[in-house]
């Protein structure tokens, strides 16, 4: 046999075979799996060698393709999201739709108090003036000094509703609120009017009256019943607002405040308050910043 026979070669010195040129840049998946061996890296100008590595699917070392999950919300995010549970819950209608010229159509002022008083006062100064000036006594100059000093006389008395109620009522809060109300009650002759004033556009409607006059007529009677058996009809009542709790109202515009309602009659304090009335009750801020009542009935001890 010729020297060369490729049967000889085969028995005495083998040679593998001559792989295909891929082979020499593929791995072993099973070897490929086990080590974790950094991919190595392509010699520079070996463009045969780049275009096999980009047929390769992902190596060892590439991070797994994560399901699409739900965006992770940062810090801030989270921050705002936690800011409303972190103040108060306010109870009740939504703050934001609220109108305050809605909730109190007329707010309290000096002309809505005084004028009804102003204008009595006025009728009865015109009339003593023209009765001293026209009347039958004037030409004797003592019996008209005389009608004028009783004309002011009766002015004075016309004019109680003004002296009581000189000091302007403050409500910027709603427990001022609150004791401006029934502080109007502790007189001799309650201002009413006042009273009034300081209820919300539902305040003024109720089971109990529907318009100022009604509203007088309730609590003349209210005011009978808590005289019964402790004082006189002309003895005047104190009332005093203890133990006040309600929320903040700062930035508010509708609140509920509890608080014990002490009736007292005057000159009478140390044997104790005649009655002591558990009260609940909502207050609404009006157009000008002042707090109103939205009931003014007081219910009777059960």
């Amino acid at each position: 046999m010729p020297e060369d026979d490729p049967r000889k070669r085969s028995r005495r010195d083998p040679e593998p075979e001559i792989a295909a040129a891929e082979g020499l840049f593929h791995e072993d998946p099973v070897v490929k799996s086990r080590r974790a061996a950094p991919k190595p890296a392509v010699a520079p100008g070996s463009e045969t060698k780049e275009v096999f590595e980009l047929v390769e699917g992902p190596s060892a070392n590439d991070p797994p393709t994560a399901r699409p999950t739900a965006p992770v919300p940062s810090a801030s995010s989270k921050d705002a999201t936690r800011q409303p549970r972190a103040g108060k819950t306010v109870q009740g209608p939504d703050q934001s739709q609220l109108d305050p010229s809605v909730l109190v159509q007329e707010v309290w002022s000096r002309n809505a108090e005084w004028g009804p008083t102003l204008m009595v006062l006025g009728g009865w100064g015109t009339f003593i003036v023209l009765f001293v000036y026209f009347g039958p006594l004037s030409e004797y100059i003592w019996w008209s000094l005389l009608t004028l000093i009783l004309g002011a006389m009766v002015a004075v008395v016309l004019s109680y509703p003004i002296w009581i109620t000189l000091e302007r009522p403050v409500r910027v809060t709603p427990e001022q609120a609150v004791r401006d109300y029934y502080g109007s009650l502790s007189h001799h002759f309650p201002h009413f009017r006042r009273m009034w004033l300081l209820l919300s556009s539902t305040g003024r409607v109720s089971t109990a009256y529907g318009s100022l006059e009604g509203f007088k007529a309730y609590w003349r009677q209210r005011l009978r019943q808590l005289r019964e058996g402790h004082a006189g009809s002309l003895t005047p009542l104190a009332f005093e607002v203890a133990d006040f709790r309600a929320d903040k109202s700062a930035g508010q515009i509708r609140i509920d405040a509890e608080f014990a309602l002490k009736v007292w009659v005057r000159g009478k304090r140390g044997l104790g308050a005649i009655q002591v009335i558990p009260l609940k009750i909502a207050l609404v801020r009006g157009p000008d910043k002042m707090w109103y009542l939205e009931d003014g009935t007081l219910p009777s001890k059960e």
